[in-house]
């Protein structure tokens, strides 16, 4: 049975963790010094929609909207292989370095699959979730104990961390940015990167629901995101200019390796 998303939000309430459904306003943008713009690729995909890294910090994995397919990439965006899955509406990716696979998000059905990087379908899972067409599932990212995450992009905003089992277990109203369209994880912060399409901008924030710290970005339509923690780079794409860009991470990060 369908759960409308606000009603599940109210049925989750209790699970949620301090904070949740407060205004919660970012750092200002402006009172902090931009992200460092290392690199910027072209992208020969059109519209991608998010990517993900994998555990030796060298391929990347980006999912489009046109055609609906996922992607290997290099770390300067040129494309090394596709894979044979064919999505429906393809918003999120996440690499699992446990077992060398990725879960991808799509939209449309508010569905959560697993596949193995040949693009064989192992697993598929429906939230049960309902709304808008085009306001579902935008990105996905997994912790070091392999729990998935995923974020609805708007009406509302969520964050939603699922059980073993690929149930909701939480969900908690995001209300720092108009929307959100991608999200990953730093295992040594113990925090997340959300990035915002329409507020185009990019928020560390953490599961009591705070914004730990903001940046404003300077392209449009920032629609998924990748963090290597080793080199402390991010690495992002718009689907406005199907282009790759990489930053230096948030200095509040640090990094974890001098290399």
């Amino acid at each position: 049975m369908a759960i409308p998303i606000r009603a599940a939000v109210s049925a989750c309430a209790v699970a949620l963790v301090a904070g949740c459904g407060k205004s919660s306003k970012p750092t200002d943008p402006g009172g902090s010094p931009p992200l460092v713009l290392l690199e910027s690729h072209p992208l020969a995909i059109r519209e991608p929609s998010d990517l993900t890294i994998d555990d030796t910090g060298t391929i990347l994995w980006a999912v489009t909207n046109r055609p609906q397919k996922v992607y290997r990439l290099g770390l300067d965006g040129h494309v090394a292989d596709s894979l044979s899955y064919i999505g429906n509406d393809l918003e999120g990716v996440a690499y699992d370095p446990r077992d060398h696979t990725l879960w991808l998000a799509e939209e449309e059905f508010r569905q959560v699959v697993h596949i193995d990087l040949t693009g064989a379908e192992l697993a598929r899972y429906s939230l049960g979730l309902t709304g808008q067409h085009n306001k579902g599932l935008e990105g996905i990212c997994l912790n070091d104990s392999g729990t998935v995450f995923v974020v609805n992009e708007t009406e509302p905003g969520l964050f939603i961390r699922l059980h073993p089992n690929h149930s909701i277990a939480t969900m908690i109203n995001l209300t720092f940015a108009t929307d959100y369209s991608g999200i990953t994880y730093d295992l040594a912060k113990r925090c997340f990167m959300i990035v915002s399409d329409q507020s185009q901008g990019l928020f560390l924030w953490d599961e009591s629901n705070h914004v730990l710290a903001s940046r404003a970005l300077p392209f449009k339509k920032p629609e998924g995101i990748a963090y290597d923690p080793a080199r402390n780079r991010i690495y992002l794409v718009s689907d406005a200019t199907n282009a790759l860009y990489v930053f230096q991470g948030f200095p509040e990060l640090g990094s974890t390796n001098a290399n």
